[in-house]
């Protein structure tokens, strides 16, 4: 029988390994807090679709809120649109969702804010940061801070006048940084110096 070169002999089988699969990490982070506790009239409500629209859209500018479950109910009491908890670790917002404006919502989130300490306490001051937050959520009038009466008589203002009242707002703001004590008057007067046909127009 002729020899076998040495390219030509079979290599010897190799032995499989067995495969061993990896563990797979689990990492636990918990799960995250749920965004919104509706009160049972919100989840039998037909504008509950409605509400948590306006509402997430507010959320948005609101980051303070980003960690927190806010409660959610229906404002029943005659004559007001909605109120807010003054408590720190359990925020919560009452609304009537028929005339829901996204500066009501801004109003209410900012409450929170008062609670924390973040923002000077009142209800005027309370109007004056929810106007300072964006133009995009001023769209109907403020109801504390003294308006001319062609903003305050608005249903719903223009993208100029609430961008006019935003940039207002952030003066005054900027003004009380500086130690400007009477900071609300003087966005009062500003804004009264304003012709509101003009930024209606605008």
């Amino acid at each position: 029988m002729p020899a076998l070169s040495v390219a030509s002999q079979p290599r010897p089988a190799r032995r499989r390994r067995r495969v061993v699969p990896l563990e797979q990490l689990a990492m636990d982070l918990g799960s995250p807090r749920p965004r919104w506790d509706l009160s049972r009239l919100v989840e039998r409500s037909p504008h509950r679709p409605r509400i948590l629209e306006r509402l997430e859209f507010v959320r948005r500018f609101f980051p303070e809120l980003a960690d927190r479950t806010v409660r959610v109910g229906l404002a029943r009491k005659r004559g007001v649109l909605g109120w807010g908890s003054l408590d720190p670790e359990r925020p919560g917002i009452w609304v009537r969702p028929r005339r829901l404006s996204y500066f009501t919502i801004a109003h209410e989130f900012t409450h929170f804010l008062q609670a924390r300490r973040e923002v000077p306490g009142g209800e005027r001051a309370c109007d004056l940061w929810a106007l300072a937050r964006s133009p995009l959520l001023n769209d109907a009038p403020p109801g504390y801070l003294r308006l001319p009466g062609s903003l305050r008589r608005c249903r719903r203002l223009s993208p100029a006048q609430a961008t006019l009242l935003c940039q207002a707002a952030r003066r005054a703001i900027a003004a009380r940084e500086s130690g400007e004590r009477r900071y609300l008057l003087r966005f009062e007067r500003e804004v009264r110096g304003t012709p509101g046909e003009e930024a209606r127009r605008g």
